[in-house]
């Protein structure tokens, strides 16, 4: 009995050690306080954030205005006549926010249809809820083509003039075509324009050798959005002031996008970013490391600086 007695005992304290490692009573330990989740968020997404509030279509006043990127009408859209003439461009047109309807399609519901005007044409976007769901879901509705004016002009007054720091060399010419351009320099903002169908924003500017050119963005936040956002292509901070010790000649590279033998790994890990496989690979004189890129590139590299490459 005693023998049993023991092992009851012994099964039931280590239940009750199992339990106290279970990831629901240590779930508070290991969640980050709101001060900690603020301090992580950078400025320049604390900078969208603060000017581009998600607000519901509830909200839109009569005469709001968008701009139309698409040549021909989207899908989303009805006319109020029964057809739309299809010679009829619609890119770079402007579209007026002219109120909302209730309609009970199906004798169900009232649901929220809202109007627009382009030209003297007519259009309806039928959103598919009541008023009530729109007000507590601060419902806009997904138009691809729209590009919202007010947050154009708004993008437009608090950038262009500015200096920033553009993160990628993926630039566009005036033909919305890419060139090849260069990162972490100073560019001054010219212009804020309409954008395309995915990214509503144009930031055209300069760089500090003369050369223009524009990027593609979405206002909203990165933590709201899956889309190229604006912490993610500029800084306010000039990045060089980081990497002090880097020299001019391998810094050069690295806003090219390029290397060159002799730089070291973090200088091309910050000018081609981080390799898809790292091997190491025996050698008579030592141990070299090969670093290969899904573009199809590779480095290699010999006591810790590159020796050969392929770009």
């Amino acid at each position: 009995m005693k023998a049993a007695h023991l092992y009851v005992t012994t099964v039931v304290c280590a239940l009750f050690m199992v339990s106290c490692f279970t990831g629901v009573e240590s779930t508070g330990k290991i969640t980050l306080p709101e001060e900690s989740k603020a301090e992580k968020q950078s400025p320049e997404d604390a900078f969208i954030e603060s000017y581009f509030v998600q607000q519901g279509c509830d909200t839109w006043r009569i005469g709001k205005l968008f701009y139309y990127t698409d040549d021909k009408l989207s899908l989303v859209f009805r006319p109020e006549r029964p057809t739309f003439p299809d010679s009829v461009s619609l890119k770079g047109k402007i579209f007026t926010y002219s109120g909302s309807i209730e309609e009970s399609p199906f004798g169900g519901d009232n649901k929220v249809v809202l109007l627009f005007e382009c030209e003297g044409y007519k259009f309806r976007y039928e959103t598919g809820k009541t008023r009530d769901e729109i007000t507590r879901l601060k419902y806009t509705p997904l138009i691809p083509p729209f590009i919202d004016i007010d947050d154009l002009n708004m993008a437009r007054s608090l950038l262009k003039g500015r200096t920033l720091y553009i993160k990628t060399p993926m630039w566009y010419d005036e033909k919305s075509e890419a060139i090849e351009g260069r990162k972490l320099v100073p560019v001054k903002v010219l212009d804020v324009m309409p954008g395309n169908n995915v990214l509503p924003v144009k930031v055209w500017f300069e760089d500090d050798k003369g050369n223009q050119a524009g990027v593609f963005m979405s206002l909203l936040s990165s933590a709201r959005s899956q889309y190229i956002t604006f912490d993610r292509l500029f800084s306010f901070d000039d990045p060089r002031q980081q990497y002090k010790e880097i020299l001019d000649d391998a810094w050069e590279q690295i806003t090219l996008g390029r290397v060159k033998p002799g730089m070291t790994k973090a200088e091309c890990k910050l000018s081609l970013g981080n390799p898809n496989e790292v091997k190491k690979i025996p050698t008579y004189s030592g141990l070299k490391e090969q670093w290969i890129y899904n573009s199809g590139a590779y480095l290699f590299f010999a006591d810790g600086l590159l020796t050969d490459y392929r770009l």
